[in-house]
Parts: C-alpha cells; sequence; structure tokens
C-alpha cells in the first residue's frame, strides 16, 4: 500500500505525541502518495518544523528521491530507517520471511516499527504480528496503517478494532495508544487514454475497545476503510504465551451468561410462544418478517446507522488536524 495524506498525517502526529523515530524499521519499502508540497506543508502544521537537516537539505530530498519515505522519517528524527522484507527486488535492508520468527538478535532493536500495508499480504499473520511487536524496544511503538474493510481481493486478510485490541494488549506487552478508523485508498483511472492515480480519504473516527464497551464494533461501509493504530510497548514480554479470545465471549464465559440467539424481553415473550405454538419455525423465521417491513419500514435504514461511523458508541469523530493531545484516548479494557 504505502502512506496517503491522512497516513502520513497520522505519523507526524504520533510525533506531536512524543513518539521516538530515532531508529525506525518499515515492513517493506514503503512508498508515499502524498508530493513533498504536502509532507512539508504537513511537518510544518504539526510543528516538526524546521526539520533536523534544514529546510533546503529536505527540499532537496523530498524531490530528488521517488520513495521520501526515509527522508520524511529524518525529518521527524530518524537517524536509522531500515526495511525488511521476503525478497530484496526493492532494495530491504532486511531480506527475511515475515511467516518466520525473526532471529533472536533482532528483538527490541528498533523505536518504531512501522507497517504501511504488509501484514495483511503475510499468511501466517500470529507470527507476523508477533514478529513486529518483537522488533520493538520497551517504550517504543508500533505503528500500523492496515485495512479493515472493503479491501477484499487486495491481500489474505482485513482486521478488525476487535482484533488489533486484544493482540495488543496488556497481557502481550503493548497497550493501545491510539486506534483511527476512516474510508481511505487509492485507485485508477483514465481520461483520453492517459491513465492517472487518485486517492480519497474521509473523516477520522476514534475506535472504542469492544472490551471496555462491552459490545462489538461492527462496521458496514462504502468505500475502502483503513484502521490506523499507534501502540507502545510496555515490557519485553513474548507475545501469545496466552491466545488472544475474542472480548464478548470471554464476558459470557466468565459471566455464564447463556442466552438464546434472538431471546425476547420478558413483556413479548408470550407473543412469540403463542405465534411460535401456531405456525411453522419457517413462517415465522421467513414470511412473518417480511409482513413486519409494512409496519417497519426503516429497520434497514437503522441497521446501516448501528452499523456505521455513526455509532457513537463505537466511534468518535474527530478533527484530524487537531493536536493529538486534545484528542481522548479510544475506551480500552483488558480481558
Amino acid at each position: 500500500m504505502g502512506l496517503s495524506v491522512d497516513s502520513t498525517r497520522f505519523a507526524v502526529q504520533a510525533w506531536q505525541a512524543g513518539v521516538r523515530f530515532d531508529r525506525t524499521l518499515a515492513l517493506g519499502h514503503q512508498h508515499m502518495m502524498v508530493g513533498p508540497e504536502r509532507i512539508e506543508a504537513l511537518l510544518q502544521e504539526h510543528g516538526a518544523w524546521p526539520p533536523p537537516g534544514g529546510e533546503q537539505a529536505l527540499h532537496a530530498a523530498l524531490r530528488g528521491n521517488g520513495w521520501r519515505f526515509a527522508e520524511f522519517l529524518r525529518a521527524l528524527g530518524a537517524q536509522q530507517v531500515d526495511s525488511v522484507d521476503a525478497s530484496p527486488y526493492e532494495g530491504a535492508t532486511l531480506v527475511h520471511d515475515l511467516n518466520q520468527p525473526i532471529p533472536a538478535e533482532w528483538e527490541s532493536r528498533y523505536d518504531v516499527v512501522v507497517d504501511g500495508g504488509t501484514l495483511e499480504h503475510v499468511f501466517n499473520f500470529p507470527v507476523a504480528i508477533s514478529n513486529c511487536m518483537r522488533l520493538v524496544k520497551p517504550g517504543g511503538h508500533l505503528l500500523l496503517l492496515t485495512p479493515t474493510n472493503n479491501y477484499c481481493g487486495h491481500g489474505f486478510y482485513q482486521f478488525s478494532p476487535e482484533l488489533l485490541f486484544r493482540v495488543l494488549s496488556r497481557e502481550n506487552g503493548y497497550e493501545v495508544r491510539r486506534m483511527v478508523a476512516l474510508q481511505d485508498g487509492a485507485a485508477e483511472s483514465s481520461l483520453f487514454g492517459v491513465k492517472y492515480p487518485y486517492c480519497f480519504g474521509g473523516d477520522w473516527h476514534e475506535v472504542n475497545d469492544p472490551a471496555a464497551i462491552r459490545q462489538r464494533v461492527n462496521l458496514v461501509s462504502t468505500l475502502p476503510t483503513l484502521l490506523m493504530v499507534l501502540a507502545r510497548r510496555t515490557e519485553a514480554v513474548m507475545p501469545f504465551k496466552t491466545t488472544p479470545q475474542q472480548s464478548d465471549y470471554v464476558t459470557q464465559w466468565q459471566e455464564g451468561d447463556v442466552k438464546p440467539p434472538n431471546a425476547q424481553p420478558a413483556a413479548a415473550g408470550g407473543l412469540e410462544a403463542w405465534l411460535r405454538g401456531r405456525f411453522s419455525e419457517t413462517f415465522c423465521r421467513e414470511t412473518l418478517p417480511r409482513l413486519a417491513f409494512l409496519l417497519d419500514p426503516f429497520r434497514l435504514r437503522r441497521f446501516r446507522r448501528q452499523f456505521s461511523f455513526a455509532n457513537r458508541d463505537c466511534f468518535r469523530p474527530v478533527d484530524k488536524a487537531a493536536s493529538p493531545s486534545a484528542s481522548k484516548p479510544p475506551a480500552s479494557g483488558q480481558q
């Protein structure tokens, strides 16, 4: 994938919030779908100006290098920028298949590990994310820019907030500092036979931890949707000594809360029992819901709202241009 305008802003805001990029590792050789003028504007907007090497040096570096990612990170204070890939075809510093565990000597080597769109392409995700987590120093950060919705076919996976909150948890030596969801993607079109790329982005929404709000964070979106995650390594423990479990199931197991599917409120239970006693289950499951549409014509609209960014239990709109310190961190909880 690579960094868009929004994910570039997210990285600059991470620096603004105190993240040190001194020694940074990228998964793959990262592209930047952002022009040099926009990069400089974002750095200025969020206080990362003048850059450590001076304005003129950054001007020349950004305009003289199509990749730009290393130059961008050096403007955030990076002294070393490495990349890891399964193949050397794009000039990776480290050649390693993330499907396999990293060498022990790489443990806790980096201040920041950046995934700009690689993990969804790695089949053995538990090993790959564990590798990323182990590469980070205690006190360092993992920065993930990863697909969550409507990227079917882009890679092997799309990742839910539930998964990343459970993986980047206290038990695994991590805490999520920030998780933002937004519609974000790149496409290609043509005019007069000339192809051209274009990007689209949307509003930012802080994502709440399903364990904290005690409900699933579901999303049905019309455009490709990205998660931008900043997580801090709190201690050097081996990830996944205990297998992560989905939080709502853990709650049910702990509370012994066994409810049948579609359990009715007490007042409605009698009517449901009466209907089931007089009509077949197929009639109750299929015919009656179709007839109910006449009395409940807005049910699909409510469904779409419940599973959209309009659900304030799950998502909270934030001003993308605001300082991250002015942003409330996402609700979080531990199993």
